[in-house]
């Protein structure tokens, strides 16, 4: 069964001193995670599910799109489907209402061990750091720089909760996962747009927006259009406007940008030639910092294989 959706344009409701609040938000968050020390501050700036696949037997949502763009602007509509398990959150009813992570403070989410239950934080645990960057952040348009920024910074501060009490080599996989993090966020920072941005930056935002119109919530906007850029929802707007809670909107944003990320609308190869350049920029500017860093950062076993693949073939 599936649903339709009206879609609306992206929405370009921010202005550039709504922009800029949303990035002192950011700031803010930096300057508490720098003052809880350790690897927690490696960074400035969120489920598990995996999407689809293109011949999967589950329920698709389809929304009517239009691509987000600045105002005046009248593209063609496009059919965009959305596979049912990524624009649905999962079942937090379910859960005692002590253990739902819906019921959590922004602060108890951002800066302490609630940080673990975010999406991104999860996705670290369950694939590593390597993957992780590998198979979506890297991936993300430099226009989305916002959302690959935020997933790296949750996953961050969710290692330095995790490592928490650690043993010597668990100390090494909290400096090592949390070096690497760093590292992309520093390729994030220099990586120039280029030819293929602007393909890339139509086919993410596209298939993000309909995701959101495919969910629980299709009024919800899961980011803000200004100038070619796409800006965070600020924080205290999200539930008042949108009707779902601070953690419900990161963790959809976080499936629907893993989704947006894939390139579903675009032929695997075409994608893969759009992105060869921001791949090449990401593993340049990680190896070369993994070998310059100092204190030195050691590579635990578990990361040994991958580092040595990344060496030799590249993203």
């Amino acid at each position: 069964m599936s649903r339709t959706a009206a879609a609306k344009p992206g929405r370009d409701r921010a202005s550039y001193d709504h922009g800029q609040l949303s990035l002192r938000r950011r700031a803010a968050v930096l300057r508490r995670a720098l003052s809880l020390g350790g690897a927690a501050a490696v960074l400035l700036w969120s489920c598990t599910s995996t999407p689809a696949p293109a011949d999967s037997e589950a329920a698709q949502q389809t929304a009517q799109h239009r691509a987000p763009v600045e105002r005046g602007e009248s593209p063609p509509a496009v059919e965009i489907t959305v596979p049912a398990e990524v624009a649905r959150l999962p079942d937090y009813e379910s859960l005692d209402p002590q253990d739902d992570p819906r019921q959590l403070s922004f602060d108890d989410l951002i800066h302490g061990p609630g940080s673990q239950e975010f999406g991104a934080s999860k996705l670290l645990r369950e694939v590593g750091v390597v993957e992780m960057l590998r198979d979506y952040i890297i991936n993300v348009p430099p226009s989305a720089e916002f959302i690959a920024g935020a997933e790296a910074t949750m996953a961050s501060l969710s290692t330095y909760e995790f490592y928490v009490g650690a043993d010597a080599d668990g100390k090494v996989m909290e400096y090592f996962e949390s070096s690497m993090l760093r590292f992309a966020r520093h390729a994030m920072d220099t990586l120039p747009f280029a030819a293929a941005s602007q393909t890339l930056h139509d086919a993410f935002f596209e298939v993000l927006e309909a995701c959101g119109r495919a969910s629980a919530w299709p009024e919800v906007e899961l980011f803000e259009m200004h100038n070619g850029r796409g800006y965070d929802i600020m924080e205290h707007l999200i539930e008042p406007t949108f009707g779902l809670t601070f953690f419900e909107y990161e963790q959809l944003r976080h499936q629907c940008a893993r989704y947006a990320a894939t390139y579903p609308t675009l032929d695997p190869e075409v994608r893969d030639k759009l992105l060869k350049s921001q791949r090449e920029h990401f593993a340049e500017v990680i190896l070369r910092r993994l070998d310059d860093e100092l204190p030195v950062v050691e590579i635990p076993p578990r990361y040994q294989a991958e580092i040595d693949d990344l060496r030799a073939n590249g993203w």
